[in-house]
């Protein structure tokens, strides 16, 4: 095992996902208050990746699981869930996320903006993509586990970014 990025937009379902592996996780959530200098008047922690970085640097083969997960120092790889933004914006309205976050959330879907972060940290041979749209998280976890034991590969690519023009 390594030093792991389970990461996605919001919705994506990596909390869900983690808790179904069978390995060691580290939430950065739990990590949230400790890393931040306070919130937004909506309620978001202001994180400072640096302090996060500082905070989650001594676990060793473990998923570092959140959505800022791939921004972290020393990751030997990136698993990134991807979700169709029309289903995403579904997902993110049963959390009662606000019109302004749920369009956030799906811009940086369609935009690839977490995988553009991952980029900055690992190589993209060292980022791999699995679609959870259409899989409930047992399936996504148990395809998750086959991938890390090395029976299936992961070589899914996504391109939402035509979906853009059907909001405006």
């Amino acid at each position: 095992m390594v030093r792991c990025a389970l990461t996605g937009t919001p919705g994506t379902g990596k909390t869900s996902i983690s808790k179904l592996l069978n390995t060691k996780v580290v939430h950065l959530s739990d990590y949230y208050e400790a890393s931040s200098e306070g919130k937004t008047n909506s309620g978001e922690w202001l994180i400072d990746l640096d302090k996060m970085n500082n905070l989650v640097k001594e676990f060793d083969e473990v998923f570092y699981e959140g959505h800022t997960s791939q921004t972290l120092d020393n990751l030997d790889m990136v698993i990134l869930l991807r979700c169709d933004p029309s289903i995403l914006k579904d997902r993110l309205a049963s959390r009662n996320y606000s019109e302004e976050k749920i369009n956030e959330n799906l811009e940086a879907e369609a935009l690839n903006i977490i995988y553009d972060e991952a980029l900055e940290n690992v190589t993209a041979d060292k980022i791999f993509q699995l679609d959870t749209t259409k899989q409930t998280p047992q399936e996504s976890a148990k395809k998750l586990i086959e991938f890390i034991n090395g029976n299936i590969k992961l070589d899914e690519n996504f391109d939402y970014s035509e979906r853009i023009m059907e909001w405006y």
